[in-house]
């Protein structure tokens, strides 16, 4: 009886011992297995792109001076019209240039008289000399020139747009004086806007006239243009290290305002195939960038290969691999940074709510 008891307790601390190595078996087994998600490596196209600040301008933002003097005597329109090319702007008092015109008129009419009656004198009767006909004909020709060029002043009191605009600024009021060369006004071209944006120097090489660019503005990011560069500078700032470049803006439109700040992207670089990945899913071992593809070992299991790979150019969180991945492989992304070279895995579709990373 006591060999019986003896017997059925060695048996028991046998089979307790076998479960027990199964167990540290199992548990062994599933520490080393982590739960991945996959993408299968295919070429797509790459494309990088360069953000910059841009500023609206416009070539016919100017400031009209006065061209005679005289007392500005009325403003036909106010800060904040639009005007059309030729329409009349402001008046200057012409009442001084009027009288002039009327006394060189006069003058003038005098002076040609005497001129024929001396030029018929000379020409047909051979009465008096050349050189008073002469002076007579250049007494004439000065007098009609100061004339005309009175004429031309008194037109010019009438100053008017030399383009279709919306005036910004009045700078002179309706009865100050104006003298030649003050400013009167600022007016700003309608339907001529655009973008213009410094671009580092080491991109003189890839951006050119005609690439499209993106344009948007803080009010309206949702409707970003694609308009082309319609002029690219042909010399670096030598403190800013930049050349300029230009988006002219589509007309028509107001919401737009000379000096307004503008997002502008260029692109930089495209590749029409290439094997792009997510920037996470790279690692550093040492001094080389690595990435982890499915495997198998040689009992068939899945495993994690350790794959060196050279990367190329980059943009926001995605990079390109030069060498190191094929079309067909199958990267590990999601768990990946819970890998080492070898480790089983276990690859699931989606990750239903569990967070990828080794089973205890």
């Amino acid at each position: 009886m006591i060999k019986r008891s003896i017997l059925t307790t060695f048996l028991g601390l046998i089979l307790l011992a076998g479960c027990s190595e199964e167990q540290e078996s199992t548990q062994e087994e599933l520490v080393k297995t982590v739960n991945v998600e996959t993408k299968e490596i295919q070429k797509q196209p790459f494309e990088r792109y360069l953000k910059l600040v841009g500023t609206v301008g416009t070539p016919n933002d100017v400031r009209i001076s006065a061209e005679v003097s005289g007392r500005i005597e009325k403003y036909f329109v106010e800060a904040g019209d639009d005007v059309n090319m030729g329409e009349p702007i402001l008046k200057i008092d012409d009442s001084q240039l009027i009288r002039e015109r009327e006394r060189l008129e006069a003058v003038t009419a005098q002076a040609k008289e005497n001129y024929e009656r001396l030029k018929r004198l000379y020409e047909q009767d051979s009465v008096g000399s050349e050189i008073e006909y002469l002076n007579a004909k250049y007494n004439y020709e000065q007098n009609k020139a100061s004339l005309e060029a009175v004429k031309v002043n008194i037109e010019k009191t009438t100053v008017k747009a030399p383009f279709d605009a919306t005036v910004e600024n009045i700078l002179l009021e309706q009865g100050e004086m104006a003298t030649p060369g003050a400013v009167l006004v600022r007016l700003i071209g309608k339907n001529r806007l655009k973008v213009t944006a410094g671009v580092p120097s080491r991109y003189s090489d890839v951006v050119r006239k005609g690439d499209q660019a993106h344009v948007w503005f803080d009010f309206q990011e949702a409707d970003t243009m694609r308009i082309p560069i319609t002029f690219v500078g042909k010399s670096i700032d030598v403190q800013a290290r930049t050349f300029e470049v230009e988006m002219r803006l589509p007309p028509g439109s107001k919401d737009y305002k000379v000096d307004m700040i503008a997002n502008v992207k260029l692109r930089t670089l495209q590749q029409d195939e290439s094997i792009v990945i997510p920037a996470e899913f790279v690692f550093q071992s040492g001094e080389d960038d690595i990435v982890y593809t499915v495997a198998e070992n040689a009992d068939g299991n899945k495993i994690a290969k350790m794959q060196k790979v050279t990367l190329g150019a980059s943009y926001q969180n995605e990079v390109v691999v030069e060498k190191g991945l094929n079309v067909g492989d199958q990267l590990i992304t999601v768990g990946s940074s819970f890998l080492q070279d070898q480790m089983r895995i276990n690859i699931v579709d989606q990750r239903d709510g569990q967070i990828a990373g080794t089973n205890f």
